[in-house]
């Protein structure tokens, strides 16, 4: 039982993660619309925010050795509040117009660049599955994009958005090289608050600007901003955390190229199926995205 709980917590954290792109897509981009996208990010980051609060006032940190640590990693507690504020408003706008399987797969296909920097600046060291991972996401990620594209306007506005929220959450991994030795539940919850903070100023601006935003408070708008906020947002991120410290991170991460597959069987539950070509370049994708996470995990170990 002690082996496999690291396990179960990870699978929890998958069907989370996979799932939140579902509920964002049903709230946001099926008819009848409940949620605009830029609201899902709002609330999904205020509930996220609320709940880390509660997860640390749980376990009791001392508040001056928690403000102490704020101010040792400022400058990169904001510069990863920025890149994730930017992610989540893109990601979730996303799936005003495209699947939650398409937007998933764009989103996991940030390691992919995470490699490319890594060995470009901090001297990662390479190796053939690494290689191999990084032609296959890359092939399969081009033609992937390539065919989601083309379907229309609507869709080719969405697949842009996500590649935002790609590159964004590539950047906000990459920054949280500069917080190791940070206690990651400080470092959510600061990122929760400030980048909740951030994303007010885009709502004034939109709001201002004449366009309308859509928010519908009832039952299933309401369990949907929960389930984004207080679990995909706040428990998945307890399991990861209680995981690596079991496993390790990298061994830890090498799952998440599992979450993906959950989004895409909702699209088939939504009626939304991907086309053959568009599936098979998206697994592709996928399979060279969990070639490098695994082969992370596999150097780290030696």
């Amino acid at each position: 039982m002690r082996t496999s709980r690291p396990y179960l917590m990870l699978t929890g954290v998958v069907l989370l993660w996979g799932t939140n792109y579902i509920v964002s897509r049903v709230l946001s981009g099926i008819t009848p619309v409940r949620v605009s996208g830029l609201y899902y990010a709002l609330f999904r980051y205020l509930f996220g925010a609320v709940t880390m609060l509660v997860v640390l006032g749980g376990q009791r940190k001392n508040r001056t050795a928690v403000s102490a640590e704020i101010r040792c990693y400022a400058r990169p507690l904001v510069a990863s509040a920025f890149l994730s504020a930017l992610f989540v408003i893109t990601t979730h706008v996303s799936a005003e117009y495209i699947s939650s399987g398409t937007t998933s797969i764009i989103i996991n296909l940030s390691p992919i660049l995470v490699l490319a920097f890594g060995v470009a600046f901090l001297g990662e060291s390479t190796s053939r599955k690494k290689i191999a991972g990084f032609m296959l996401g890359l092939a399969g990620g081009f033609t992937f994009l390539w065919n989601s594209i083309g379907l229309s306007s609507g869709v080719a506005l969405g697949v842009m958005l996500a590649l935002v929220g790609m590159l964004s959450w590539a950047s906000y991994t990459i920054v949280l090289h500069y917080l190791q030795g940070a206690d990651p539940y400080v470092v959510m919850a600061v990122k929760h608050i400030v980048s909740t903070l951030m994303i007010v100023p885009f709502v004034w601006l939109v709001l201002s600007g004449g366009t309308p935003l859509i928010l519908v408070w009832d039952f299933w708008s309401l369990t949907g901003l929960l389930f984004a906020g207080v679990l995909a947002s706040g428990l998945a991120y307890v399991l990861y955390f209680s995981a690596v410290e079991e496993l390790g991170a990298p061994r830890a991460s090498s799952f998440l190229f599992l979450v993906p597959f959950v989004s895409v069987l909702g699209d088939f539950a939504l009626g939304e199926p991907p086309s053959f070509v568009t599936l098979a370049a998206g697994l592709i994708a996928v399979i060279g995205v969990a070639l490098i996470r695994l082969s992370d995990a596999t150097d780290k170990k030696d």
